[in-house]
């Protein structure tokens, strides 16, 4: 038996999902929220998980996680908005806002093969259809894919910009570490007909303010999205963040680097992105012709310069602190979709 903050017991439904934290269940009595709870293990192993879930909810109370699309509101993400107890009334999880019909982003990047892309949802010819021609990595569905970066930048800076729900802004900075595509959910509305992105795993945030900081004792990273200096700061995240736009735009890696480098002692993206071998970046001199020739890098040209610099600064910068925040990519990708003079279904090379 499982109970809210307000001693209210609490259903489950069936579950959504297991990992090595705990599982997912959708709420019996309410399908628009989930409940995750923490394996016992991963509570003992993750000491200050209790008091972060504490102040996540705290948080959640005071600060705005919404954001409108068209005349609906939603949240940004898994941000927990009530905790669970036992019934010896230890907390073991949290609830929070699910999304419907939403799938992880990665099947969104890789979605360049007409094989292999949503190929799980074949047998659901509707689904199926939705997602090949909304996100397929083609010039008709490239202006989509600039919109979901925008909604990206957007939710993402309601979490590094914590401001209360009358918009006064919460000093308090958070990183998240793992940012990565399987780690958000994206949804087509359909009475609004919006592209919404939906963060999960954001009880993994670490918060620090002048009092103090907290975050996990154990912080997860995925290595193609893991900045070279280590977890930090939200500017860590910022590198992360930048490699997904990247992803979703040129349908590639930044540091994938084809044919190697005049460097002889390294081979990862580990390597390339400590040396920075950006495609784009100071060291271009040094890629191998294949990768200066790759199509999918030289679509790079094609878009505004002032996109083309904030890439630059994400991933050729000495200084972290100097990777454009999120309230630049959005100013950007907003110029570019409202300029009718872009056709977007004619800028790119898909060969």
């Amino acid at each position: 038996m499982y109970f809210n903050s307000n001693g209210n017991s609490i259903k489950l439904g069936n579950s959504l999902g297991k990992g090595s934290a705990g599982e997912v269940f959708l709420h019996a009595n309410d399908r628009s929220k989930a409940i995750k709870l923490f394996h016992p293990e991963y509570l003992q192993k993750e000491i200050t998980l209790v008091s972060r879930i504490e102040k996540f909810y705290k948080l959640e109370q005071i600060a705005d996680f919404n954001i409108n699309y068209g005349s609906v509101s939603r949240s940004v993400g898994t941000w927990p908005n009530d905790i669970v107890k036992d019934r010896n009334g230890k907390i073991v999880g949290y609830m929070m806002n699910t999304v419907n019909n939403g799938i992880d982003l990665s099947q969104i990047i890789f979605a360049y093969d007409h094989q292999k892309a949503f190929y799980k949802y074949k047998k659901e010819s509707s689904r199926y259809q939705l997602w090949m021609n909304t996100f397929f990595y083609s010039g008709d569905n490239l202006r989509n894919r600039f919109i979901l970066s925008y909604s990206l930048a957007n939710s993402f800076d309601k979490i590094y910009n914590i401001k209360s729900k009358q918009g006064a802004p919460i000093q308090l900075d958070v990183c998240n570490f793992d940012i990565k595509p399987l780690n958000i959910l994206v949804s087509i509305e359909n009475n609004t007909n919006n592209i919404v992105p939906f963060i999960l795993d954001l009880d993994n945030l670490t918060l620090k303010n002048s009092t103090g900081k907290l975050g996990p004792t154990h912080p997860q990273y995925t290595p193609d999205y893991m900045a070279p200096e280590g977890p930090l700061d939200k500017y860590y995240d910022y590198y992360s963040i930048a490699v997904i736009f990247y992803q979703l735009i040129f349908s590639t890696h930044p540091f994938s680097v084809i044919g190697g480098t005049r460097f002889t002692d390294g081979i990862s993206t580990e390597f390339y992105v400590k040396n920075k071998c950006f495609a784009w970046g100071r060291n271009r001199k040094f890629l191998h012709n294949e990768t200066l020739n790759d199509f999918r890098h030289n679509n790079f040209n094609q878009i505004p310069m002032g996109l083309q610099k904030l890439f630059i600064r994400a991933f050729d910068s000495d200084f972290p602190s100097n990777r454009p925040s999120m309230v630049e990519w959005k100013k950007e990708f907003e110029v570019f979709l409202l300029d009718k003079k872009i056709k977007f279904n004619t800028i790119f090379n898909f060969r």
